[in-house]
C-alpha cells in the first residue's frame, strides 16, 4: 500500500527497508493482522500537529519492519520500543536495527526490540506513548490496554494512545472503557472520503 518514492527515499536515508506487507500463513495467529507500514507523509503530518515534547518513550505495538521505531527515533530523538510477534517480520526488524545502527549509532542506542505477544509485554514506567496501526483484534487490544492501565496506576504519569487509521472497535473501547480521553484528531487529505484516514490521540492524566 505504501511504496511511494517518498517512502523509499526516507528508508534510504535511515538505511532501512520497511516497504511491503508481511502476511501470516493461512489460519495462523488469527488474532494478529498482517504487518503494514504507516505512510511517511502521514507521519510527517502527525509530527507537525502533535506535541511529542516531554515524553519519555514511544512503544509501537505490532512493529512489523520497524518504520515507526526508527522514524520517531531519528526525527524526534526519543527512545522507542518495538514489539513484534511475527518471526518473519521480526527478522526484518532486527536487520533494520543493525543497518540503522551503522548509520546512527548514538540514536540507535535508545531503541529496544522485543519478539513477544503484545499482551505479554510488561509496560515500563518510562513508556508513555503507545502507537497502534490496527495490529490485532479488539480482544488483544483490551488485554494490552489492561496492562497499560495497570502500569499507569502503579506509576502515575501522563500518557497518550495514538491510533493510526483507527477502527471503530478500538475507538469505542477507549471512549467507553478506559481512563483515556480523545484530545486530538489529525486528519489526512483523504479524510473527507474515509473518516478512518486520520490519527486519533487519546490522553490519560494522572489523578
Amino acid at each position: 500500500m505504501y511504496n511511494s518514492k517518498e517512502d523509499q527515499a526516507m528508508d534510504k536515508l535511515l538505511n532501512i527497508e520497511t516497504t511491503g506487507l508481511i502476511e501470516w500463513p493461512r489460519g495462523v495467529n488469527l488474532d494478529y493482522f498482517r504487518t503494514e507500514s504507516s505512510s511517511y507523509k502521514d507521519l510527517d503530518r502527525l509530527i507537525k500537529h502533535y506535541d511529542f515534547r516531554g515524553h519519555s518513550r514511544l512503544v509501537d505495538y505490532g512493529s512489523g519492519k520497524g518504520r515507526i521505531v526508527f522514524y520517531f527515533n531519528y526525527r524526534l530523538g526519543i527512545p522507542t520500543t518495538g514489539i513484534e510477534v511475527n518471526e518473519v517480520a521480526f527478522s526484518h526488524l532486527t536487520q533494520n536495527l543493525a543497518n540503522y545502527t551503522e548509520t546512527f549509532p548514538k540514536k540507535a542506542a535508545d531503541i529496544v526490540l522485543t519478539d513477544e505477544k503484545a499482551e505479554e509485554y510488561e509496560v515500563k514506567p518510562t513508556d508513555d506513548i503507545f502507537y497502534f496501526f490496527n495490529p490485532f483484534t479488539i480482544s488483544i487490544f483490551e488485554k494490552v490496554m489492561h496492562k497499560i492501565e495497570q502500569s499507569l496506576e502503579k506509576h502515575p504519569r501522563e500518557a497518550d494512545i495514538i491510533l493510526y487509521y483507527p477502527g471503530v472497535a478500538y475507538s469505542y473501547y477507549l471512549d467507553r472503557h478506559s481512563s483515556f480521553d480523545l484530545i486530538q484528531t489529525i486528519k489526512n487529505p483523504k479524510y473527507f472520503l474515509n473518516s478512518r484516514e486520520c490519527f486519533k490521540v487519546y490522553r490519560h492524566l494522572p489523578h
